[in-house]
């Protein structure tokens, strides 16, 4: 597609040209209660109409902010599609919020109207949104009978929606155009507050279609979708680009049924975070090794050709794991900023350890000190009500992302770090605490970390321990605990842990060796404000609440360099 030819669509109208193609092929699935039901390309389009009729009803008009919270649903996307229809932003928030970081965002963004999943969600925020919002509930819309299985409309009956249909109408009739801003995401906000990120249809289009170009897609794809539609990864990624491929996305039903899902669902492609390979990974290492060959794509439903992974790096190990059962993991890299998608990796262009190339309808270069710099229609139109942050964020045309990256000798872009978050010792040396973490969470032993260490002699580490092999360790050796406290301070835990960290870092410099360590009794939450929504971590604060822990740990606390832990 050309960029004139992108220039001149938007979301909707990408959704009704689809819709006029694919009429009453199956289009998107849903899973309740272990049960995979599909709606067709014309149901959806009904749905759209339906929750359009519901809004402006509501006095939703062009330019208006709508706000949306809940978990991923067949009403969410035609929410979000019909809101887009209307000329209205849409302002998806993160289900995880607590109640006044939901008010909080509502009210900056100045919506006018917020639409929950539930009658539980809509009590739990009574009494913390602006007074001026009105909340509406997804049961309390006409749209609801299309989705229950109750008597279906017959307004749309087949596919040329294109020739007159209300999609085209309305989106003619409220001058929808590329630069109409369709949707303002708040950030995960790890080096600071949220800000909004304005995107517009062009943002949109461009990269959905960019992004779905440069991997060349299945013809016959079903995806899974796995990730919140809240966040612009998902969004762009599997809601945008197969509305522009026509093809199948299945909603897994939770994140604690995905495996399951994959097998309802046998998935051709899906996407995730290091996090859910991390524990496919994990899984598939109890799995006896006569029995390995072929086990990883049967756990993922057997049909699965392609794996993408963004958000942030992934661990080596995992990396191998994959690409050893000829399913290599297909990393990209992009910030909510750029709608997200920077670059992609393909087969031809996969190496491991990079993010692969970027994107044939952008620019990218690296400034001088390493930052990773973007240009492109992919890019946003700045911070919703934040000039200073808006310039500071974008100079001459060129988005400033805050990462560090290099070439590989393939041509592959490699990450580093963060330009915030790099530690530099007390010695001079810098290390950027994302690659020591990567290598450290491909030990199944270790759930989470984070590394520390900025203006110390050397590197310490806050491990959150795998619970599970932790407590096989323990019954199969017979420690003697009386505690889950005592378990993660045994002199043979420690040593256990001691060798597994150095055996991760082994290949790492003399200065990126993690020296005291403390094995800690609870994970990082986001509910504690110490990982983001997109399961980042937030330094700042989870520094400032283990404060007492690092510093134990600098005098000598319980992970100093002790023995080997003897066989």
């Amino acid at each position: 597609m050309t960029p004139a030819e992108l220039d001149s669509l938007t979301i909707p109208a990408l959704l009704a040209a689809t819709v006029a193609q694919q009429g009453s092929k199956e289009a998107l699935g849903t899973i309740r209660d272990g049960q995979l039901t599909w709606l067709s390309w014309n149901d959806l389009a009904a749905g759209v109409d339906r929750w359009r009729a519901r809004l402006e009803a509501c006095g939703v008009a062009a330019g208006d902010r709508v706000a949306q919270l809940g978990p991923n649903s067949a009403d969410w996307i035609l929410v979000d599609l019909a809101i887009q229809s209307l000329g209205a932003v849409h302002v998806p928030l993160h289900a995880a919020l607590a109640a006044a970081q939901v008010a909080e965002q509502v009210g900056h963004s100045g919506a006018k109207l917020l639409v929950v999943d539930s009658l539980a969600t809509d009590n739990k925020l009574r009494g913390t949104l602006p007074s001026q919002v009105e909340a509406i509930v997804h049961d309390d819309c006409l749209c609801s009978p299309l989705l229950k299985g109750r008597e279906q409309p017959s307004t749309v009956a087949s596919g040329n929606r294109a020739q007159g249909g209300s999609l085209l109408v309305v989106e003619e009739r409220n001058s929808l155009f590329p630069n109409t801003l369709a949707t303002i995401l708040y950030t995960s906000g790890t080096t600071g507050p949220p800000r909004g990120v304005m995107l517009t249809q062009r943002n949109l289009v461009a990269n959905a279609v960019g992004v779905t170009d440069a991997v060349a897609a299945i013809a016959d794809e079903i995806r899974l979708c796995l990730l919140p539609l809240s966040h612009i990864y998902a969004r762009t990624c599997d809601l945008y680009s197969w509305i522009y491929r026509g093809t199948r996305l299945v909603l897994a039903e939770s994140r604690d049924t995905i495996l399951r899902d994959c097998q309802l669902a046998r998935p051709t492609v899906i996407n995730a975070v290091p996090y859910f390979y991390q524990k496919v990974a994990d899984g598939l290492a109890e799995t006896p090794a006569a029995d390995t060959a072929g086990a990883l794509r049967n756990a993922l439903g057997g049909a699965v050709k392609r794996c993408y992974c963004g958000g942030a790096g992934l661990a080596p190990e995992v990396e191998a794991c994959f690409e050893s059962q000829e399913l290599p993991i297909l990393s990209g890299y992009g910030l909510t900023e750029a709608s997200p998608v920077v670059t992609a990796t393909t087969f031809d262009s996969y190496a491991a350890g990079t993010v692969g190339r970027p994107l044939p309808n952008l620019e990218v270069r690296l400034a001088d000190d390493g930052e990773l710099q973007v240009r492109g229609p992919n890019v946003m139109a700045g911070y919703w009500r934040d000039e200073t942050a808006t310039a500071a964020a974008i100079q001459d045309g060129w988005l400033q992302t805050g990462d560090l990256a290099v070439w590989s000798e393939t041509g592959n872009l490699r990450i580093v770090g963060r330009k915030r978050e790099m530690i530099v010792l007390a010695t001079g040396n810098k290390v950027a605490p994302t690659r020591i973490e990567q290598l450290l969470v491909g030990s199944p032993w270790i759930e989470q970390c984070c590394v520390v260490g900025d203006g110390r002699k050397c590197l310490a580490a806050l491990i959150v321990p795998n619970p599970d092999k932790l407590r096989q360790e323990i019954r199969r050796r017979r420690l003697w605990v009386w505690s889950r406290r005592r378990a993660l301070t045994h002199p043979k835990v420690l040593a256990l842990y001691r060798e597994e960290i150095d055996r991760c870092l082994a290949a790492a410099a003399s200065f990126e060796q993690v020296g005291p360590f403390t094995l800690l009794g609870r994970g990082f939450s986001i509910e504690a404000g110490e990982m983001t929504p997109k399961l980042s971590l937030c330094r700042g604060v989870i520094e400032r609440v283990f404060s007492g822990e690092i510093e134990a740990l600098y005098r000598g606390g319980p992970g100093a360099r002790t023995p080997r832990l003897a066989t």
